[in-house]
């Protein structure tokens, strides 16, 4: 790949009307419905945590099999980012997120009316495909049409939602399975993707596809040349690693048992919201350092966070504290990855962004079978499990600031 790929921060072009003048998305009628659209869409990999135990029951499944649920929809989500990714670039951002959510809505009605963990592991693959097709519409449509002014809050709103959707999904889930069947989880997220999907048609600008008169392969040609950027692999990797914590925790809490009741558990899910209202206000301050820099942050803070929970994680009180610090750490990694591949993938952001999704959600397929292998021997031996994966990103962290660092300058030298 040429060197120049690498390094530029160019944007992704700007489409304009039949004027001749740019054409901005309005951010405050935009934004909120993407937030929302972020929070169901990837809310859909956690709501089943609340639910392991009437799922069980109604199909006297084993434990262990639970977690497939959460590690079968990370796989499908995780490929629709790579499949769907290219064509919203192709067919248009507002035709593609359209159609995504309402398949999503026909796919989750089906996860829901599920007879055996067999049939729902099928089906969440399915809903994680289909649900997948809807953050890389969202976020090249917020990287091409939202004013530039605006992008940096928006695009980290939109990446706090993702991280968001860990907690509020539970939250609700387990509110509504404290008084209806498990399956009202799943038909009510049905219903919620068809209204987003009317709203979202409404809000959003017209389409102005690129690249249709080309052979569909052209589409998809982007993602091996974002491979090959070399300065980007290990800051993937960071996030992966990042994300297996993100679910591995939430996931481990609820199979160690290190907090009994439904009233706990809602407290130590609740405890993280304010981080989430914060993370969007740090975007400004955050900016002043370098993506690097916020990712080591972001991975010494929540590792700093499980490592004291290792020691402190029976007390309620304090181990609320704890995960909220641990997701606010976790929160400063995700954007500046996703902001990341979004710069040094240049003309091919689009692509970029897509695979850093991909590799996040490869994560999170990883961290429900971590944590189901940590978890007999304790919550202590998931938190420090938790905090080597942590310790892994990063080291890639500063592998791929060596490298970017090394390949700058071979392209001055040769220049």
């Amino acid at each position: 790949m040429a060197s120049p790929t690498v390094h530029t921060t160019a944007v992704a072009p700007e489409f304009s009307g039949a004027s001749g003048k740019i054409e901005r998305a309005h951010t405050a009628r935009t934004l909120p419905v993407f937030v929302l659209s972020a929070l169901l869409a990837t809310g859909q990999m956690y709501v089943p945590i609340p639910l392991f135990n009437a799922m069980r029951a109604d199909w006297n499944a084993e434990a262990s099999v639970m977690t497939w649920i959460i590690s079968a929809f990370a796989f499908g989500y995780a490929g629709g980012f790579v499949l769907f990714g290219p064509l919203a670039d192709r067919y248009g951002h507002r035709k593609v997120l359209t159609a995504g959510l309402l398949v999503a809505a026909v796919v989750t009605i089906l996860t829901g009316l599920a007879v055996n963990p067999e049939m729902a592991v099928g089906l969440r693959v399915a809903q994680g495909l289909a649900v997948g097709s809807i953050p890389p519409a969202i976020m090249a449509y917020v990287a091409t049409k939202i004013t530039p002014k605006h992008r940096a809050v928006a695009t980290v709103s939109v990446a706090t939602s993702f991280l968001a959707a860990t907690v509020i999904a539970q939250i609700v889930s387990q509110a509504v399975v404290a008084s209806f069947p498990w399956r009202t989880v799943f038909l009510g997220s049905a219903v919620v993707f068809v209204i987003l999907a009317l709203t979202v048609r409404r809000v959003m600008r017209e389409d102005t596809p690129t690249g249709r008169d080309l052979p569909l392969h052209h589409s998809y040609a982007a993602i091996p040349r974002v491979l090959r950027i070399w300065a980007l692999l290990p800051m993937l990797v960071a996030g992966a690693m990042s994300m297996a914590v993100m679910v591995g925790v939430y996931t481990g809490l609820e199979l160690t048992g290190v907090v009994e009741g439904s009233g706990e558990l809602l407290a130590l899910r609740a405890g993280a919201l304010p981080v989430f209202v914060l993370l969007p206000l740090l975007a400004v301050p955050l900016a002043r350092l370098s993506k690097h820099s916020q990712i080591a942050l972001g991975v010494l803070v929540a590792a700093a966070a499980m490592v004291a929970a290792t020691f402190e994680g029976s007390h309620l009180a304090v181990l609320t504290v704890l995960l909220a610090i641990l997701v606010g750490g976790l929160g400063i990694i995700g954007p500046a990855v996703l902001q990341s591949a979004g710069e040094l993938g240049g003309h091919a952001r689009a692509a970029a962004m897509s695979v850093a999704m991909f590799s996040f959600y490869v994560g999170a397929t990883v961290g429900p079978l971590v944590a189901a292998a940590a978890a007999p021997h304790g919550f202590s031996a998931l938190a420090w499990t938790m905090t080597l994966l942590l310790l892994g990103s990063l080291g890639m962290t500063v592998l791929g600031l060596v490298v970017q660092r090394t390949t700058t300058r071979a392209t001055e030298a040769a220049a």
